[in-house]
Parts: C-alpha cells; structure tokens; sequence
C-alpha cells in the first residue's frame, strides 16, 4: 500500500480568475476522488505544487522582461531559456502530479509569449534537442522549430547530428537562407537520405551521418569528414 500512494500522480487543475484589484489569481483545484482518498496530505502536496506553478510565473517574466527593447522580439535564446525553464518545472513534478490543464495554463499564465497549445510543445522539445552553446541569436527560432518539427526523421534517416552540426555553422557563418527555404533543403535531405529499395543505411561511427550503399560493407564505416579529422 506505501509504494502504491509513493507511485500514485494526483490530478490537479490550474485555475485563474481576476481578484478586486483586476490581477489574475492562480489557484489549484484538486481531483475530489484524491480528497477523499489522501485526505490532508494531498493539500499538502498541492500547496507545494502551488509554489512551484507560481516561482515558474516569476521565473518567466524575468525572461519577458528581457526582450530585445528595439525590435521587441525574442530571440532564439529568450525561447530556448523558457523552453528549459518548463522542463525543469515539468521535471520536478512528473511524478507526483498530472496537470489536467496544462498547456491552456501556460499559455494564459506565462504573458507577453503568446503562445498556442502547439507552441509550448515545441518550444520544450526545442530546449531538450540543443544544448545553450547550440542556440545562437543569429539562428531564428523558426529555423529551430523547423528542425525541430522533422527531428525524428532525420534520425530514422542517420542525418540528425549531421543536419545540427550544418544548421549551427549556417548560423555561425550568417549564410542561412530564410526559414521557408530551410525547410525545404531539410524536406529534400531527408527524401534523399530514405533509402531506396535495395540500398542499406550505414553510419559513420563517428558522427553518425548516413551514406546509402548498394553493396554490402563489413566493419565500422567512417565518413570521409570524419577520415579527415582523424588523419589531422
């Protein structure tokens, strides 16, 4: 029975209405099944939750608040450390509770982002695909959700760390073509890098890029990048 309440996720919902002074109010509506199960120890819980929900709001408007003041834009930093700032929250509390609500809350809590329901998705995946050093102001974030949106497929096809390195030189380098065009070069990479009938993927052992082959290879297979680096 104590393992089963130790493993057991509440179900709580994140609530805001306006109070006299006109400020939204968040609160946090316990599942009634739980009440009466858990009794006290579940408003313990959910006031502890409360106090994270509510350090995240803070935590985000910091991020908000430091928006670029001439364009009034958020640069692909800004997004990458709220994308991280979600995680850690989502992190800290995935095991004791089940938000019933939670993309409606964040995009109504978290102001000045503006984001859809699609939208904070994507912006926490974008924060677990690259790492900081990764994220640079000169790469827009509609290039990040761009690569984010075919990041599976572009590891089914073995290019994926290939594809992150060459976006981040683009981006180092101020030769990226605008986001649209971008998405397409990642649409043709990844039709290119299916394999057709016949043909066997092999990845470098190295950086994991893929070369397709209608013949068999035996043994590890490195690129000619990487047989160059090597050689050095």
């Amino acid at each position: 029975m104590a393992l089963e309440q130790e493993s057991q996720k509440f179900r709580v919902q994140i609530t805001a209405s306006d109070n006299e002074l006109s400020n939204s109010e968040i609160d946090v509506v316990m599942d009634v099944s739980d009440v009466i199960t858990i009794g006290s120890e579940i408003r313990m819980k959910t006031r502890k939750f409360k106090k994270k929900y509510l350090a995240l709001i803070e935590d985000s408007k910091k991020i908000a608040k430091s928006k670029n003041k001439k364009s009034r834009k958020f640069t692909s930093k800004h997004w990458w450390r709220l994308g991280k700032l979600l995680n850690d929250f989502n992190h800290d509390i995935e095991n004791q509770f089940v938000i019933t609500n939670y993309t409606q809350a964040i995009c109504r809590d978290l102001k000045g982002f503006e984001m859809s329901d699609t939208e904070v998705g994507v912006i926490c995946q974008f924060a677990r695909y690259f790492d900081r050093n990764e994220v640079l102001e000169e790469i827009s974030i509609a290039h990040y959700r761009d690569f984010t949106w075919k990041r599976n497929q572009l590891l089914e096809c073995g290019v994926l760390e290939q594809e992150k390195a060459r976006l981040v030189e683009l981006g180092k380098s101020k030769k990226l073509p605008d986001h649209k065009k971008y998405r397409k070069e990642l649409q043709l990479l990844i039709a290119q890098s299916q394999p057709k009938n016949n043909e066997k993927i092999m990845l470098c052992c190295k950086c994991k890029s893929a070369q397709t082959d209608d013949f068999k290879r035996f043994g590890p297979w490195m690129c000619n990048l990487c047989k160059l680096e090597v050689t050095k």
